[in-house]
């Protein structure tokens, strides 16, 4: 209720107050009237300081157009407004304010590339297409000459030049692993290296001749190695120190080395290579000629503006409250923690805005209460969103959210994305959520609220991991995830397999209630070996696996715990449950306040000495499953068991039921049509689920569009195939879907 009451205020009309103006044409000594606005951020907000803030609404109206954000706009406890007398920045109605925190080039000077010795440094296929810009200055000079500096062409993403374009290449034969070091367990000091004195793994590539790399690399020496060396749930980055011989030598260690005869050939990207540049959207900096390459991803125009991601955070706000900011988008953050932080305030939120185009987090919103993202868009992040608040010693909720939000990726093909929900009493609510290559939502802690959220295409180039995962938390009790639509997670072949909603590692005390999977991965519930969950009430359509729980690690748990204790195991790794779980709850906190009233069957399961590390106390009861090769699976030392023979699990009131009972499959429509008999159906508001319109998302895209070019687009390919085969040279194109694209392509954003 309070949430709603929050959000409603910021769609209410304004109330007369004071109103200031912001223009790309105004002058910061002008009076910030209508007719004579401010023009950069730092001048409005001081006058905003200067306003009799909290004692009258303050509004500052903020027109369409470019604003370079050099600086980091700080905004501290004088920003304190109130229910009654709020503070806003909002666009004007219809207009597009952009603050850029990049470094914007001139492209006057950029020309189609003819020499002859240029030529030759190009792939075949892209002459003609690509341009150079000469780069001077020295900060930009440097700045481009770092690894990781990204850029943006009229507000889209470009990406460093690489090879393959999708996917990965792999792995022929490992002929050397390379020196190992795992940072946190391995004993001493990182080994040292060089690209001259190389001690990383070496190997050659199937089916491409690397005679132009190793050419490039003679002069070049910029080109690195991004992807699944060791196992295909771990994705790493390397400097490449030399190619000789159709061998590519890695210049560092690596945490398990290079790994080779697997089921799954090792993948790689090769990036930052000039002769890869041959698609539009892609980019190089050439240091030793300080020459920007990149073949444009649409026509330039002579007010095009290419922008390298070098700037300070947007904005930061600590201690503030009843603050919003409307409309606006925010791109182009290349330090600090992230392009906004909201630290320790109260009813602070971005809504309606866009937050995109940059190499650090997006949002990062931590301590306080109340605070959080309003129908907003981020993309081409690498991680989008925390948020984080609440006290685990009082269970206290902060209540920050993220309601109505759209999370993708467009170009940020290398960008993994993450949203991270930690403390207590977090709301994720009505979001839209795909196209993230691996493990993009990660959750810990207590009493957070997931809910009407729509998750697809999610983790389809790694193996194990999951669309919702939480793990090691055995004091993560009072989350509930219901009523979320979860499909097309589909499981790379041969790989590890991959869950839906994953509670891993002995995580406990989870609700997953009344939600709809389809095609959801190798196991749509993924349980391993944690205790005291709920799953009630879920529909599992066409899967593999619905429900999975396993005893398999629960004798090595406990042995262990003795080992912990006597130091013979290192203190705090994952599997030291006991003393990880009192780190947050105290000496046996589960039977002390808060938490023994809050979570009785906390401390029920805490004070079995031996049977608190079985999966016990654990409800999967009233689901309906379609089509799926198993409904449920439990494993033991001894192999699978049936689900109602394991005592400590209640499985009552589960149904199978026809496809015939939905409205149309092939639309995703898993609305009730009825035909079901005599069996009751969980009460799931289907209708209700993902994006909706409202007063900064004036528009969605079609649901029943864009789900039926997903439901075709993997018509025939289940979920999970045992006797799939992992086919390198078909595989890149049958695993990637952008579905950020046609999200896009339909009207998916807000501008």
């Amino acid at each position: 209720m309070k949430l709603s009451l929050f959000i409603l205020m910021f769609l209410c009309p304004l109330v007369s107050g004071r109103e200031l103006y912001l223009a790309p044409s105004g002058l910061d000594e002008n009076p910030g009237t209508k007719d004579e606005p401010f023009r950069t951020l730092q001048a409005v907000v001081e006058a905003v300081r200067s306003s009799e803030i909290g004692k009258e609404p303050i509004t500052v109206w903020v027109e369409g157009g470019h604003y370079p954000a050099r600086q980091t706009i700080s905004l501290d406890r004088d920003f304190t407004g109130t229910r009654e007398n709020p503070i806003r920045f909002r666009s004007m109605e219809g207009e597009a304010p952009v603050f850029d925190a990049g470094l914007s080039l001139n492209l006057s000077q950029a020309e189609i590339v003819r020499s002859e010795d240029e030529l030759a440094k190009l792939h075949p296929i892209a002459r003609g297409q690509v341009r150079s810009l000469p780069i001077s200055g020295p900060e930009v000079r440097g700045a481009l000459g770092k690894y990781g500096v990204r850029c943006s062409l009229d507000g889209r993403m470009l990406t460093i030049a690489s090879y393959p374009n999708v996917g990965f290449g792999h792995i022929a034969r490992v002929a050397d692993k390379g020196a190992i070091y795992a940072q946190g367990r391995t004993l001493g000091p990182p080994p040292r290296w060089s690209l001259d004195k190389p001690i990383g793994g070496k190997f050659t590539l199937l089916d491409k001749d690397l005679s132009a790399w190793q050419r490039e690399l003679e002069f070049n020496k910029v080109a690195k190695v991004t992807g699944y060396l060791s196992h295909d749930w771990y994705r790493e980055t390397h400097p490449i120190a030399a190619i000789s011989d159709g061998h590519i030598q890695l210049a560092d260690s690596s945490r398990y080395g290079v790994l080779g005869n697997t089921k799954v050939p090792r993948r790689v990207r090769v990036t930052n290579l000039l002769c890869e540049l041959d698609r539009p959207g892609e980019f190089f900096f050439d240091s030793e000629a300080s020459l920007l390459y990149f073949i444009p991803p649409q026509k330039l125009s002579p007010d095009s503006r290419l922008s390298l991601w070098l700037g300070l955070p947007i904005l930061t706000v600590a201690d503030a409250s009843w603050l919003s900011f409307e409309g606006l988008t925010l791109e182009g953050t290349g330090q600090g923690e992230a392009m906004v932080s909201i630290v320790n305030c109260q009813h602070v939120v971005l809504a309606g805005s866009t937050i995109r185009n940059s190499s650090r987090p997006g949002v990062i919103i931590e301590g306080g209460n109340s605070c959080g993202l309003l129908s907003c868009d981020l993309y081409d992040l690498p991680h989008h969103l925390t948020l984080s608040g609440g006290s685990l010693e009082t269970l206290e909720p902060s209540e920050h959210f993220a309601k109505n939000n759209h999370f993708t990726q467009i170009e940020a093909a290398d960008y993994y994305g993450k949203i991270s929900i930690r403390g207590v009493g977090q709301i994720f609510r009505n979001n839209l959520v795909h196209n993230f290559p691996g493990q993009v939502m990660v959750f810990g802690d207590c009493d957070h609220l997931i809910e009407r959220n729509e998750l697809f295409n999610i983790g389809f180039e790694e193996g194990d991991g999951g669309a919702i995962y939480s793990g090691a938390s055995r004091w993560s009790w009072g989350n509930i995830i219901r009523h979320n639509f979860i499909h097309h997670l589909m499981c790379l072949p041969e790989a590890h397999p991959r869950g839906g909603i994953y509670p891993d590692d002995g995580d406990q005390g989870e609700t997953i209630e009344e939600n709809i999977f389809y095609k959801a991965a190798h196991r749509a519930v993924l349980i391993n070996g944690g205790a005291g969950h709920r799953v009630r009430g879920n529909l599992f359509l066409k899967g593999y696996i619905g429900i999975y729980n396993t005893e398999n690690y629960a004798e090595r748990t406990y042995r262990n715990i003795a080992r912990y204790d006597s130091g013979e195991l290192k203190r705090g790794d994952k599997g030291d449950v006991i003393w990880r779980t009192e780190q947050v709850v105290g000496k046996e906190g589960w039977n002390r306040e808060p938490w023994i009233s809050r979570f009785p069957l906390f401390a029920k399961i805490m004070n079995q000495k031996r049977m608190r590390f079985y999966p016990i106390e654990c409800e999967f009861v009233d689901n309906r499953f379609s089509e799926n090769r198993k409904n449920f699976e439990y494993l033991t030392r001894g192999g699978e068991k049936k689900i109602s023979e394991v005592p400590f699990i209640r499985s009552g009131g589960n149904e199978d039921v026809p496809m015939s009972v939905f409205m149309n499959e092939s639309n995703l429509d898993f609305r009730y049509r009825g035909g079901a008999g005599q069996i009751t159906m969980p009460p799931i508001p289907f209708q209700e689920i993902g994006l909706f319109t409202d007063g900064f998302r004036k528009a969605v895209p079609r649901k029943d569009l864009y789900r039926r070019a997903i439901y075709t687009e993997f018509k025939n390919r289940p979920s999970f195939d045992p006797k799939a085969r992992y086919d390198p040279k078909t595989v890149n194109k049958s695993i990637y879907f952008n579905t950020g694209i046609l999200v896009r392509d339909m009207g998916g954003f807000l501008r």
